[in-house]
């Protein structure tokens, strides 16, 4: 519980560093954890013909950042993207020699689409008057929700938040918690996002990391540690460390120009 907690929180600690030297860095850092993102998707759900889905996916990823940064930060072009990316991932289904399991193939693809465009629009919302401050907020929040939830779950960890987790109440309430106080903290007296709002904006991400974090809890729960699913189980942490930092993404640009705005 608490490697799981520390290793999200340190993926936000380094997201958090880069979003303070410049928005290049940033820009980066993004990039590296959406293509490590895709890999260790895939692994886990044991996708048929990932080496061609991940060329596709990593594509739709690169597009996705062009898109974000030619328009000015602005994210209608996401959908697009996407739907490209579904076109060609039929066409990588008709050129497949052995195609055998061809609808969890490109289900699978596309979910690693999604999971990795998903992550963008943290970079847009940098491009938002007041953003520099929101994203660093959101970082801050995110990981020390993540750290001091799963502390909270290592000490006390029933009542459980559901059936089979590892995930308790009291952690999920001193996560939620760490999560505003800290978006305050990094915030200070001044700026576009301080006080209430910046309390607000941390709640908002820190709720979402925590529900990325249980849904990867539920579903290790189906795995074993045997030979059939060692691939699998060798994919979850990773997973398990950088998807509840995909899910802050969205929530984070959503309440972020709800709260400049």
């Amino acid at each position: 519980m608490l490697t799981q907690g520390l290793g999200g929180g340190l993926i936000c600690g380094a997201l958090l560093v880069l979003a303070y030297v410049g928005h290049v860095p940033l820009m980066a850092g993004l990039l590296v954890l959406q293509l490590l993102l895709i890999l260790a998707f895939l692994a886990l759900v044991d996708a048929p013909a990932a080496g061609g889905a991940f060329l596709l996916a990593t594509g739709a990823t690169v597009a996705a950042d062009i898109v974000v940064l030619v328009s000015d930060g602005r994210i209608s072009g996401l959908a697009g993207v996407v739907g490209l990316a579904f076109v060609a991932a039929l066409f990588h289904q008709l050129v497949r020699r052995n195609r055998t399991r061809v609808t969890e193939s490109l289900a699978d693809t596309l979910v690693a689409v999604v999971l990795a465009v998903a992550v963008v629009p943290l970079d847009a919302l940098r491009m938002v008057s007041g953003g520099d401050d929101a994203v660093r907020v959101c970082l801050a929040a995110g990981g020390a929700a993540l750290l001091l939830g799963r502390i909270g779950d290592r000490v006390l960890p029933r009542p459980a938040l559901a059936l089979g987790a590892t995930r308790g109440w009291p952690g999920l309430l001193l996560g939620l918690g760490a999560g505003a106080a800290v978006a305050v903290a990094v915030a200070g007296d001044t700026g576009p996002v301080a006080g209430t709002r910046a309390a607000l904006l941390g709640l908002a991400v820190s709720a979402s990391v925590a529900a990325a974090d249980l849904a990867v809890d539920l579903g290790a729960a189906e795995l074993t540690a045997g030979r059939r699913d060692a691939r699998r189980v060798s994919a979850l942490r990773p997973v398990g460390l950088m998807l509840p930092v995909a899910a802050l993404a969205p929530v984070a640009f959503v309440a972020g120009r709800l709260v400049l705005s």
